[in-house]
């Protein structure tokens, strides 16, 4: 990335700002033109300065850090990098480290804001997704889906849900959620149908659908799934068939 790296900080909390702004004063590549705790402004001002980079609180009480951007993404080049400032799920920002988004949790440690400066500074920019690309696959992790259980009604973002996996004595899959919760979904229900409720979702064996982004590593000659906290525990392996599937999936992406 260019330098100097132009930035604005956009969150409600005006400590929140000031502790970043005097965090940042420590990286003379980094220059913040603007901050702002309104919504409103937030929106005239990434417009007005296209800034390299962005920390932008996620929960604000006019609306949604994800939400602003959909408002102005037509109007904002498209490598500008987006750094998620807030105490949000930290999961569904993991997926899209390899896009133009990061996150930054509160309250931070220093040597976190400066992993995410030295991620920024060297990231190739033909790894990188463009603005649009990355705010599609944002939108796709968030937006809400519905799954028929035994019990009634489940509605849910991709995010949430950690993996399906066959049960064969009842003959359905379950649900087992990033909380750890089990559900049982209704029999009838195919893997293909699960599949289709993001591209995060990637079938690993016959008996399990895997959310990709917990997944750290898979072993070379084990096929061992190796998973982020809290789900290393999970003892799940690829199959030789799904593995090349998966591998040519994650090509494509």
């Amino acid at each position: 990335m260019k330098m100097p790296i132009t930035t604005i900080i956009v969150d409600d909390n005006n400590n929140s700002i000031m502790t970043l702004s005097k965090d940042l004063t420590q990286y003379p590549e980094i220059r913040v033109v603007e901050t702002t705790t309104s919504v409103e402004k937030a929106k005239k001002i990434i417009v007005k300065y296209q800034p390299d980079l962005i920390f932008l609180d996620v929960e604000m009480p006019k609306m949604s850090g994800i939400e602003l951007l959909q408002e102005i993404r037509d109007s904002i080049h498209p490598n500008m990098y987006v750094v998620f400032y807030s105490a949000y799920d930290k999961y569904m920002i993991d997926a899209l480290r390899s896009s133009a988004f990061d996150y930054l949790m509160k309250p931070y440690h220093p040597e976190e804001l400066s992993n995410i400066i030295k991620r920024i500074k060297t990231q190739p920019e033909k790894e990188k997704l463009n603005f649009e690309q990355s705010m599609r696959r944002l939108l796709t992790n968030d937006r809400k889906f519905a799954l028929q259980t035994i019990s009634g009604l489940l509605f849910l973002r991709a995010n949430e849900v950690f993996c399906f996996q066959y049960i064969d004595t009842i003959r359905s899959w379950q649900i087992t959620m990033t909380d750890l919760s089990v559900y049982k979904l209704r029999t009838g229900i195919i893997a293909k149908d699960l599949i289709s409720f993001s591209p995060s979702f990637m079938q690993v064996n016959q008996e399990c659908i895997l959310n990709t982004d917990y997944i750290l590593s898979i072993e070379n000659k084990t096929l061992k799934c190796i998973l982020y906290p809290p789900f290393n525990n999970f003892d799940i392996h690829a199959s030789r068939r799904y593995y090349s599937k998966l591998k040519e999936q994650l090509e494509i992406l």
